[in-house]
């Protein structure tokens, strides 16, 4: 009789193809609805280079630089399944936005109050999802942690900063929507 060989689930190949995934979806979704709308500064700019380097970075060389012990399997295979949780939370929130989205802290040419979809659950999805992301990817390489945490404190920034610019343009529908949505995390904040 044939014996199989166990199959073995590699965390931090789930990692790399759950942000290839989502650069190609973001590349997917920027050429079918548009890229949105564009007010960004040169910081905001150097701020989102550097995340994506820091990430990077941690991510190429996470096997070199161990600051903590190594994790255990089932600590690794929880990050690759928040990740890719993260990946499907984000991408159904982009779809979801259609031509309403901006990049970061933009503001579309003609936005529409987009409710329907994750945005019955949280009023930015999109942040949820990649916070989720970096929480995971954090799990499977530790030495991430400090640009994974940077770019969730940038996000809630940033989320902070389109609920006012959302609070100028909806003011008839943002406060209602407020009151029965959470801000990032769904059913909790």
């Amino acid at each position: 009789m044939l014996q199989s060989a166990p199959v073995t689930i590699d965390p931090k190949a789930i990692i790399g193809v759950s942000w290839l995934a989502f650069f190609v979806a973001w590349f997917i979704a920027m050429t079918i609805y548009g890229g949105g709308g564009r007010r960004t500064t040169a910081g905001s700019i150097g701020l989102r280079v550097l995340l994506l380097t820091g990430a990077y970075l941690a991510v190429r060389y996470g096997d070199s630089v161990r600051p903590f012990r190594e994790l255990t399997d089932g600590v690794a295979m929880a990050g690759a399944v928040l990740c890719v949780v993260g990946l499907l939370f984000a991408v159904w929130a982009r779809v979801a936005l259609g031509r309403s989205w901006g990049m970061p802290m933009t503001l579309p040419e003609d936005p529409e109050l987009v409710t329907s979809g994750p945005y019955r659950l949280v009023r930015h999805p999109i942040y949820t999802g990649l916070s989720l992301m970096l929480m995971g990817t954090s799990l499977v390489y530790p030495v991430a942690v400090a640009p994974c945490a940077i770019a969730i404190v940038y996000s809630a920034f940033a989320a902070r900063r389109e609920e006012r610019d959302m609070q100028q343009r909806f003011p008839e529908a943002y406060p209602e929507y407020r009151k029965r949505s959470k801000f990032l995390v769904p059913f909790l904040f």
